[in-house]
């Protein structure tokens, strides 16, 4: 289509996932650009790039034709227009905006991309070809993000959630970069970074939200949120909640209303006036105002999605959610999906691999039961909690054993240091202080629990889990194991990198997917197998000479590995 054209996706792809990162996604994405010929006599009248698949234009034959099709029966396809420009290019947009919903679900239907949920941009002419940015999300992941149900309100788009924000974002960027002379010339073809990304995501995706509440008056809340959040008062940080909803909501219950409502945009005065914040009534918020103190209640149709609720938790730290949906956490001005909730699978696992025999249920009860904790704390989970209890009763407070209720639970979390617990939940101490020594293993961006917990584990304990709670909502389960695997599962990955580098003709990309399955089972991988996997690997570095190429470390065995990480 263009010369730069495989540039200008690679940038593309690498703004993507980068932003993705940064909020918190945990699946896969790729990027695709599709061209229809739009002018001159080409070999082929649909391309795609990357050329080398997965996809092919013979599974998007049909899209152009579907899409004349559609917009023949379209009910917008009549709409009247009073002034003469928007009559012209009323029929040029619908047929763009049909033709990329068609593609996404062409796309989607594709035996590869069925895993795939797929977000299409609209076209910009490039050359002789009409161009769509294409993004593709892993579909299993997608549908764990925090989201409404609400796409679409008054004929307006509505991104129902943060990441599908993050993706309007990035794809409206896209389609005005291709629009710029020799797109893909430069490297960062968005020209703006991740961190003015993911602020205008932000921005977009409260604008809409609001809106969805009844106003208009959406701009830059984010900013007014942060620096409301971030504002101390009389030394205080800042805790309370602002509800945004119409004053007309059916089940707003309004308990004091101001004469003269205060402006949102007046930070220091809602900051004053958030210390009012409580059980009692919340601040209300409606038209960039807040007019007075309530609640929602039972009243609230929740699938009208016409109330959001704002609680400012500490010093520049809120979060937005929908009745008790979180679709937005923000520290310090960094936007983020809600933090993991504890993860049962693994807990459950990790107490398969490492106590047999220990009672689940209760532990997990347990597990949940502390993480409604308030200001962090942690549990442990010994093998051998009397003889832990005692060892550590210089600084703990050893108990007769007991088997603790969740309420119970609850409570001694409020002092600090762990709980200890035995295999089938009887406590045994409380406010324990764990002890270890450094070994090089922590992490200095994580408080001192999170820290406290790998020393004392690196200390060689008792078998041993420790669940640490952070006040920022953090949920580890440590220690850390690599999850077990297939034995044949992992050879096979080995023996499809080693067919592939010694095929003669060599597909790279293949090569390439072929190389990063490995990578990332590397901590299953035998010392002969590192030995074959790294000669390949040089042979194809050879064979396929490049004026870029990526230097990455050898492959070696990792002496942590053993049997128990086989699942068969």
């Amino acid at each position: 289509m263009w010369p730069c054209q495989h540039i200008f996706r690679i940038s593309v792809e690498t703004s993507v996932k980068s932003a993705l990162e940064a909020v918190g996604f945990m699946g896969e994405s790729h990027v695709l650009l599709v061209g229809f010929e739009a002018e001159g006599d080409h070999q082929f009248p649909i391309c795609i790039d990357p050329e080398d698949g997965p996809y092919t234009p013979r599974e998007l034959a049909h899209v152009v034709s579907q899409t004349e099709e559609t917009y023949e029966q379209h009910p917008d396809r009549d709409m009247l227009y009073s002034d003469q420009r928007s009559r012209h290019l009323h029929p040029i947009r619908l047929r763009r905006r049909i033709r990329s919903s068609i593609l996404e679900q062409c796309l989607s239907e594709t035996p590869q991309g069925r895993q795939w949920e797929f977000f299409a941009g609209m076209p910009a002419r490039v050359e002789d070809y009409e161009v769509h940015v294409v993004i593709g999300l892993e579909k299993s992941a997608l549908t764990k993000v925090p989201r409404i149900k609400t796409t679409e309100r008054d004929r307006i788009s509505i991104p129902p959630s943060l990441v599908h924000a993050l993706i309007t974002d990035i794809l409206s960027r896209s389609t005005r970069s291709l629009t710029l002379p020799e797109p893909g010339s430069s490297l960062l073809v968005l020209h703006a970074s991740t961190s003015e990304i993911l602020r205008s995501a932000t921005d977009y995706f409260l604008r809409s939200l609001v809106y969805c509440a009844g106003t208009i008056f959406g701009n830059d809340l984010d900013l007014l949120l942060n620096n409301i959040s971030s504002m101390p008062y009389e030394g205080r940080s800042g805790q309370g909640k602002i509800i945004i909803a119409e004053r007309s909501m059916r089940g707003l219950h309004i308990v004091l209303e101001f004469e003269v409502p205060v402006k949102l945009s007046d930070v220091r005065a809602v900051r004053k006036i958030l210390e009012a914040s409580g059980p009692s009534g919340f601040l209300l918020a409606d038209d960039g105002k807040v007019y007075g103190l309530g609640s929602v209640g039972l009243e609230y149709d929740e699938s009208s999605e016409t109330a959001f609720a704002v609680t400012i938790s500490d010093r520049g730290a809120w979060e937005l959610h929908h009745s008790a949906t979180i679709l937005l956490q923000v520290r310090d001005g960094v936007p983020r999906l809600p933090a993991p909730p504890l993860d049962p699978a693994y807990l459950e696992d990790l107490i398969a691999r490492l106590l047999p025999g220990a009672n689940v249920p209760v532990l997990l009860s347990l597990a949940y039961a502390a993480q409604e904790n308030e200001h962090g704390t942690m549990l442990v989970i010994s093998s051998s909690a009397d003889m832990e209890a005692h060892r550590l009763s210089p600084q703990a407070w050893v108990v007769k054993p007991r088997v603790i209720e969740r309420d119970l639970l609850i409570q001694l979390t409020a002092m600090d240091g762990a709980t200890l617990v035995d295999v089938h939940g009887h406590c045994h101490a409380m406010g324990v202080i764990l002890d270890g020594h450094a070994a090089g293993k922590g992490d200095p961006s994580r408080g001192s629990r999170y820290n406290n917990a790998i020393r004392y584990l690196d200390s060689n304990p008792p078998p041993a889990i420790v669940i640490v709670y952070s006040s920022d909502g953090t949920i580890d389960i440590l220690p850390r194991l690599e999850p077990r695997v297939r034995r044949c599962d992992v050879e096979s990955a080995v023996r499809r990198y080693l067919d592939l580098a010694a095929s003669d003709s060599m597909n790279i990309r293949e090569i390439v997917k072929a190389w990063d399955l490995v990578k990332s089972l590397r901590f299953y991988l035998t010392a002969e197998q590192c030995e074959h996997l790294n000669a390949a690997r040089q042979g194809v570095e050879h064979r396929n000479p490049s004026q870029i190429r990526i230097i990455e470390p050898i492959l070696a065995p990792d002496g942590a590995m053993n049997d128990s990480y086989w699942l068969d």
